[in-house]
């Protein structure tokens, strides 16, 4: 190799490294290191298997993967699950695909839900969910990342969990990291909420692990999370979202959604009031009064 190309060489390496780029391309864990394979699922079978509990949407194996589809008279996402004795520190990998969904979740739950990783066709978030009947707490998101997911491509992610740590990777993609105590607490199952008409699972993987005594240093050298604020639903998107049937009108059912038990009275009291002409169902306008000409 001549000198120039060497230097070349090397001088791409190290800006690579310093950048984070060259960690783990190849599948490599970051934050743990594999212990034993406690969960398998590769959705051989022509049926799903009775270990997996579906409270919601429409399950199917589809060509040797999970097919979930949200239905509308459901009024919820499309909710899988499987009860496994979880470890502190985990591995999880998984292959998803889009295919006219919207959103893929992988939740991981006990007294409640826990944690999960949220992907969409633009990235992925990691979160820490609310603690179980304590409506004074919420959600926080402890990582996310920016990258395109292309419809009827499969894609695998890679779950890291120790303790607080929280670490996930698409392929060779960014990755997105955090620590917060709500991802601590003690899991036993873990399942796929998906929005939308339809996305597939696959090839479903679980290890217990070890710290990885490297992941101080190692996360030093990694590009910082750039958090992106969700935007807030215009009053039309909003509308749209609740209209299950798309028939331009929203049922007290649709109104009240799934919204907990305790403030369902209180809903319906706000849905008699906002409907006027006292049919039974709402217009956008009287959704959103003096608002619904204004805004897209």
């Amino acid at each position: 190799m001549k000198p120039e190309t060497t230097r070349a060489f090397v001088l791409t390496l190290l800006v690579n490294l310093l950048a984070g780029t060259t960690l783990a391309t190849d599948g490599t864990p970051l934050l743990c290191t594999k212990s034993k394979l406690v969960f398998e699922e590769s959705f051989s079978a022509d049926k799903l298997d009775s270990r997996w509990s579906a409270a919601k949407g429409d399950w199917k194996i589809v060509d040797g993967a999970l097919q979930g589809s949200e239905l509308k008279e459901d009024m919820h996402a499309a909710s899988i699950r499987t009860d496994v004795e979880l470890p502190g520190t985990l591995i999880l990998q998984f292959d998803f695909k889009f295919d006219g969904g919207n959103t893929i979740h992988c939740s991981f739950n006990g007294r409640g839900h826990i944690c999960r990783a949220t992907i969409t066709s633009q990235g992925f978030v990691l979160k820490g969910e609310k603690v179980k009947n304590d409506d004074a707490d919420k959600a926080v998101t402890v990582g996310q990342v920016q990258q395109e997911f292309v419809k009827g491509k499969w894609y695998k992610m890679q779950i890291e969990i120790d303790g607080e740590e929280f670490v996930a990777r698409v392929n060779d993609g960014p990755i997105a990291f955090g620590s917060h105590a709500k991802v601590a607490r003690e899991k036993t199952n873990f399942g796929f909420p998906m929005a939308g008409v339809s996305s597939q699972i696959d090839n479903i993987k679980i290890w217990s692990a070890t710290s990885n005594p490297d992941w101080a240093a190692t996360k030093k050298r990694l590009p910082a999370n750039k958090m992106v604020a969700p935007t807030p639903p215009t009053p039309k998107n909003r509308f749209a979202t609740l209209d299950k049937n798309n028939d331009d009108r929203l049922s007290l059912q649709e109104f009240i959604g799934n919204r907990p038990r305790e403030v369902q009275a209180t809903a319906e009291k706000q849905f008699n009031r906002k409907d006027k002409n006292n049919d039974g169902s709402l217009s956008l306008s009287e959704f959103v009064p003096r608002q619904a000409d204004k805004q897209d």
